[in-house]
């Protein structure tokens, strides 16, 4: 068994609504350890986007994680303050949405959204951060990196 990164045990995720508390998620557990890929699959609607979005300590204001743990590194993120899972999101652990209306701001350059974690949590000045970003578009095979830096996501086809 190699490094344990995250050990989620008997999560339960409750959303509060005028009608009641709705029971979104029961008893889900799983693990990870490091070197391994973990596929969350499921029907619409089955819960695999609040499962995830509870790792990241990004839940809607109205659910609330009623039971279970999420061990990351060892440590209970559930445990965590806001400010503390801002220093941890985008450093430690990430998670790309599928939908690239909610991944990509569209009124920031692809340059600057590529950057702008290198600078928030690697301490990048912002020049670097931008040639850094630059050396991504290109090693993903993104044809004429140097332009495409400056466009907006919406200038990037699917």
């Amino acid at each position: 068994m190699g490094e344990r990164i995250l050990d989620v045990n008997n999560l339960e995720i409750n959303f509060h609504t005028y009608a009641g508390d709705v029971k979104a998620i029961r008893n889900v557990s799983f693990h990870l350890d490091k070197g391994e890929t973990l596929a969350i699959v499921g029907e619409s609607g089955s819960g695999k986007s609040v499962t995830t979005k509870s790792l990241m300590g990004l839940l809607a204001n109205n659910a609330e994680v009623v039971g279970g743990s999420i061990i990351f590194h060892g440590e209970d993120i559930l445990k965590k303050s806001e400010k503390q899972m801002q220093g941890i999101r985008g450093k430690d652990i990430a998670m790309i949405f599928q939908d690239p209306m909610t991944s990509l701001d569209p009124t920031m350059k692809i340059g600057r959204q590529i950057a702008e974690p290198l600078m928030k949590h690697k301490n990048v000045e912002k020049k670097k951060a931008l040639a850094q970003a630059l050396e991504i578009l290109k090693l993903v095979g993104i044809d004429n990196a140097e332009k495409r830096i400056n466009e907006y996501p919406h200038q990037f086809s699917g």
